[in-house]
């Protein structure tokens, strides 16, 4: 059963706070992950790729690899888009509809620095290479918080609108500071996506609900060292003792059932 993995991202960029460090991946930094994942044995592949292999039973290749970027920053335009395409490796952003050409207002409320966001005229450029587009909802709420027809709303409208501007289905969803409900979840497919992203970290295989799809998150002030762990053992946090510790335990543990 072949297992893949799908990383986030964020912000491409030199991180302008100590709170944006997590969240801010410097450029040259994202250019060593992306050429790590193309000289290992890893498989870049795209989220339509990952929704035929769940939905349709399409062959995935091994150790496949997705790269996601969330919120729809303006450097994913400017610093991740020409890195992507230098590197031939498919992406997908899960863009906030109703942020579209503004900045970063829930990033704002809590003392971030602003930020810009893509404007349509970006998406649609990179939309004609190999960068999909997913819906992040309209304003960046916490959906788990939010009234039955509210969260249908900001739901609904994001793949309204990014269907709209692109003319093409917008199939795949990812859920804002990944919080939700199993009755978020029936909204997302009930309103027509395919697939929808989640923070969960972890590897993902055919048995994976396509409406909680792990993914494993990459920090700005992650070396490839610490990309090559997280992606071997699909996890988000990584140390240079871990693997020790991991391969031990697995001894110990062998050596206890005999």
């Amino acid at each position: 059963m072949n297992r893949f993995c799908i990383l986030m991202y964020h912000m491409i960029s030199e991180p302008l706070t100590t709170a944006e460090e997590k969240y801010a991946c410097p450029p040259n930094l994202f250019e060593q992950h992306l050429r790590y994942i193309k000289s290992s044995n890893h498989t870049p592949v795209s989220l339509g790729q990952i929704e035929a292999h769940l939905l349709s039973g399409s062959d995935l290749p091994d150790n496949a690899v997705a790269i996601t970027l969330d919120d729809g920053f303006e450097d994913n335009y400017t610093n991740a888009y020409p890195l992507l395409e230098k590197y031939e490796i498919p992406a997908t952003i899960f863009l906030t509809s109703g942020l579209m050409g503004g900045t970063n207002q829930w990033m704002c409320e809590r003392d971030f620095p602003e930020r810009k966001m893509l404007n349509w005229q970006q998406v649609e450029e990179m939309n004609r290479g190999q960068i999909d587009f997913g819906a992040h909802t309209v304003s960046h709420p916490k959906l788990s918080e939010l009234g039955a027809e509210a969260c249908t709303k900001e739901i609904l409208q994001s793949k309204q609108a990014i269907e709209e501007q692109l003319s093409q289905p917008c199939h795949h969803f990812a859920y804002p500071y990944g919080l939700f409900t199993e009755a978020t979840a029936r909204v997302v497919e009930h309103t027509g996506f395919k697939l929808a992203c989640s923070t969960r970290s972890g590897f993902n295989n055919s048995d994976r609900d396509p409406y909680l799809l792990h993914r494993i998150e990459v920090y700005g002030t992650d070396p490839v060292w610490k990309l090559k762990q997280k992606m071997t053992f699909g996890m988000n946090d990584a140390s240079r003792l871990f693997p020790l510790r991991y391969y031990s335990n697995r001894i110990l543990k062998k050596g206890g059932l005999r």
